[in-house]
């Protein structure tokens, strides 16, 4: 058992999680725990299908029964006692699995009892954990991996339980995570909605006053405290027991200042809940909280401007190719900015006048920029002429569709390919936003991304501009599938998914929103690496 340990021990990373592994195995073998046994942890009696847990569980467990219907999967929740207060499996197979390691109703899933897993170990660390394979003390466990987060009280932030996802082991995936998350933020929502009218004031003002991602609020009663993400990364739980005192029987609104266990200095502005016995707590400190960055700026975008004023500096010739809607003419008038130009449309109706224009141009000598948009539509005499100008060398900017007469394109020096909508899904939104510009930013409901996401935008920009006109009617910037044009939902073909790989895409753009868009941000809060993102935005045609 010793070298076992020691063998653990040496596998187990220096990061926080391996080293709550480690901890967590020392704690499992100074139990007396033989993992070498079946597992049999002891009962607590009856399962109490009252307390606020399982009642606010019980309607998000159901959903996700149908959601990991048919997959080798279990999700398990423990209550405040470390109690098994439910299982719910994804397949004949899970539930005799289940029953084998003895994850029944009522059952003690402790440390001291099941050493370390993704439901026993969070009880003890209060903090979420991936458990891979082996990693489990119990070899009973070995073939199977879990993810775990506690469960706390929106109410008073007391652990109130433990959410779990089993998969075999090698199978685990790294969407178990933001699935498990998105689970427990409906338990806890629906844990809000169980308190009476006089608590629920006190939640509505709170989460009217803590929308933004920023804020620092806190609101109290003698039932509750909530502190928003930004007063969490800021306040202890004495700056919390301090703030209740202050708060009890104050009738009108008050600033007070107070100094924080970090040593900080703190202006507290307090104000009365209305029709509630709570009181409203906006908190200013020096110590700011770290807020989660803004989504990187589009990476086309960056290039295309970088491309710009490359060539504005270099005195070469430049093409920008792209299909229709992409945005060729605006780029070419961009990347020409300020500087003199003589312009030629392919699309003229009068070929016979172009051609005399390139025919002038090629005789004398043209010292001006010249920009030549739409050059695929240009007739076979007037593409020849742009070639025999460009063999001269004097400073041609075009703007074309991707065309056979790749002997033409190869002449430029400079060349920019702009990318179709469809190629940039992952960036979808962000596109939409930026184009609606600021002020306005418009938030679509699961449903209706899942619309967006897979039409196939023929028209590029274009029609995503065309798209965003009708939506300035609405009332609103919170966008439903009813609000999107009728030609696009007839269109748009949905992807084929199981429920679990349904529910795991929606649980992952969850995840993206929470970090802004962000996706480095959202890599590191899966645990995954971007690579690994990427790819699973690809795979399931996720709009970031």
């Amino acid at each position: 058992m010793v070298k076992s340990f020691e063998r653990a021990s040496a596998r187990f990373s220096a990061s926080r999680e391996g080293r709550n592994l480690k901890a967590s195995w020392a704690r499992s073998q100074q139990a007396g725990l033989d993992p070498s046994k079946p597992m049999n942890p002891p009962t607590s009696g009856s399962v109490d299908t009252e307390s606020r847990l399982f009642r606010a569980a019980a309607p998000v467990l159901d959903r996700v029964r149908s959601e990991i219907d048919g997959e080798r999967l279990s999700v398990m929740l423990v209550g405040a006692k470390a109690e098994m207060l439910a299982t719910i499996n994804g397949c004949a197979q899970i539930d005799s699995v289940v029953a084998r390691i003895g994850a029944t109703p009522g059952a003690l899933w402790r440390e001291e009892t099941t050493g370390t897993n993704a439901l026993a170990t969070p009880f003890v660390t209060r903090e979420p954990l991936f458990v891979r394979g082996s990693e489990h003390y119990i070899e009973g466990l070995h073939n199977y991996s879990c993810y775990g987060r506690p469960v706390f009280s929106p109410l008073n932030g007391q652990l109130v339980g433990v959410l779990d996802i089993m998969s075999d082991a090698g199978a685990e995936s790294a969407l178990m995570r933001p699935f498990v998350d998105s689970v427990i933020t409906e338990i806890e929502r629906n844990i809000k909605r169980s308190v009476g009218s006089r608590s629920q004031s006190v939640i509505c003002a709170f989460e009217a006053a803590a929308r933004h991602p920023a804020a620092m609020v806190v609101a109290v009663s003698r039932s509750m405290v909530l502190q928003s993400s930004a007063a969490a990364r800021v306040l202890s739980s004495t700056d919390l027991a301090w703030m209740q005192q202050l708060a009890e029987g104050l009738h009108r609104s008050t600033r007070s200042e107070i100094e924080l266990t970090s040593g900080h200095t703190a202006q507290l502005d307090m104000e009365p809940i209305e029709d509630a016995d709570g009181v409203l707590i906006r908190v200013q400190s020096r110590q700011r909280p770290v807020v989660p960055r803004t989504a990187e700026p589009l990476r086309h975008w960056s290039r295309m401007r970088q491309w710009f004023d490359e060539f504005r500096t270099d005195n070469v010739s430049g093409v920008i190719v792209g299909e229709s809607g992409t945005g060729r003419s605006t780029a070419l008038q961009e990347a020409a900015g300020a500087e003199p130009h003589c312009t030629i449309d392919g699309r003229s109706s009068d070929k016979t006048e172009v051609e005399a224009k390139l025919r002038a141009l090629a005789i004398g000598p043209c010292h001006d920029l010249l920009l030549i948009d739409n050059l695929d539509q240009l007739s076979a005499l007037s593409q020849a002429l742009v070639e025999k100008l460009l063999l001269g060398a004097p400073r041609i900017l075009a703007a074309t569709a991707d065309t056979d007469n790749t002997r033409l394109l190869s002449l430029f020096e400079r060349r920019l390919d702009l990318p179709t909508l469809r190629a940039q899904r992952s960036e979808l939104l962000t596109t939409l936003n930026a184009l609606a510009g600021p002020g306005v930013r418009y938030r679509f409901t699961l449903q209706a991304s899942r619309v967006l996401e897979s039409y196939s935008w023929p028209g590029n920009h274009r029609e995503l501009s065309t798209m965003l006109r009708s939506l300035e009617r609405l009332r609103g910037t919170t966008i439903d599938v009813a609000d999107l044009p009728i030609e696009l939902r007839a269109k748009s073909t949905t992807k084929s998914m199981t429920p679990w790989q349904q529910a795991s895409r929606d649980a992952i753009i969850r995840a993206l929103e929470s970090c802004h868009g962000n996706k480095a941000h959202a890599a590191e809060y899966l645990g995954i690496s971007r690579s690994t993102l990427y790819h699973h935005i690809k795979e399931c045609g996720i709009v970031g």
